[in-house]
């Protein structure tokens, strides 16, 4: 029994030391993996002992009226750089502020160029032009939904060539910097929606970089609301939204997402 209580007796100095000597595991965010995988867009290093993640450039958090970069970061329209390549206006968000949507602060034309006003204007498509794969949105509520501004745009131009759908070709030949030519987009109803309800914000936004308020009516959106109409934006109705016949001339705004 002695010998036992003496081995018990050093086994217990022993942890007791131990524990004087060992130091906490440092936190991840103080070693500099402060992000989620998220924030640093897929490309991270994974902290060894938490749930942190390491990266050199973090996606930015954007809100609602936010002014966004070529260089992908935002500002508030408050503190707009000058010094920077604005891309468009932040309309949508999702995953807290990390993507989105932004439209451009000036209509274009056929071309694809940026225009000054929004007198010029064009068709969405010729009569009786429909994408088969388009789903009809036949109230405004319903069509309110719909933020697929960029996968609108692809099954309207998979259907048919600038002749016969001309404002979505013309977002796609929308080109402000090299890397995001091809990517611009004919905004979906929904975004129509949150410009309306985030206007005064988002046209102050527009004004501070130069641009070209938004009208109250009427801009094409990429949704369809039949086979010979498709939803328009005019802040006089509820949700911002009206419809009209596709062979109109309105005007068109491009958006790209984030």
């Amino acid at each position: 029994m002695r010998k036992i209580f003496l081995i018990l007796g050093v086994s217990l100095f022993s942890l007791e030391a131990a524990a004087t000597t060992c130091t906490p595991t440092p936190d991840c965010a103080s070693l500099g993996y402060k992000y989620s995988l998220e924030e640093c867009g897929g490309a991270a290093i994974k902290c060894p002992n938490g749930d942190g993640y390491y990266c050199t450039s973090p996606l930015a958090k954007c809100n609602l009226a936010d002014i966004y970069y070529s260089d992908k970061t935002c500002s508030s329209a408050d503190n707009y750089d000058i010094t920077k390549t604005v891309l468009g206006i932040v309309i949508y968000v999702t995953d807290g502020g990390l993507h989105g949507q932004i439209m451009s602060p000036w209509p274009i034309d056929k071309s694809g160029n940026k225009i000054s006003s929004n007198n010029t204007a064009m068709q969405w498509g010729s009569f009786g032009a429909t994408a088969s794969t388009l789903p009809d949105y036949r109230s405004a509520s319903s069509a309110s939904t719909d933020y697929d501004s960029c996968g609108n745009t692809d099954k309207i131009v998979a259907a048919g060539d600038a002749s016969t759908y001309p404002a979505a070709w013309a977002t796609r030949r929308y080109a402000p910097t090299s890397e995001t030519a091809g990517k611009w987009c004919l905004p979906a109803a929904g975004i129509m929606t949150n410009i309306r309800s985030n206007q005064i914000a988002i046209q102050n936004a527009i004004s501070k970089v130069g641009g070209v308020e938004f009208p109250s009516c009427c801009t094409w959106s990429s949704s369809e609301y039949s086979n010979h109409e498709a939803w328009i934006s005019t802040f006089n109705y509820s949700y911002g939204l009206d419809y009209g016949m596709k062979k109109d001339l309105r005007s068109v705004r491009p958006v790209m997402e984030f």
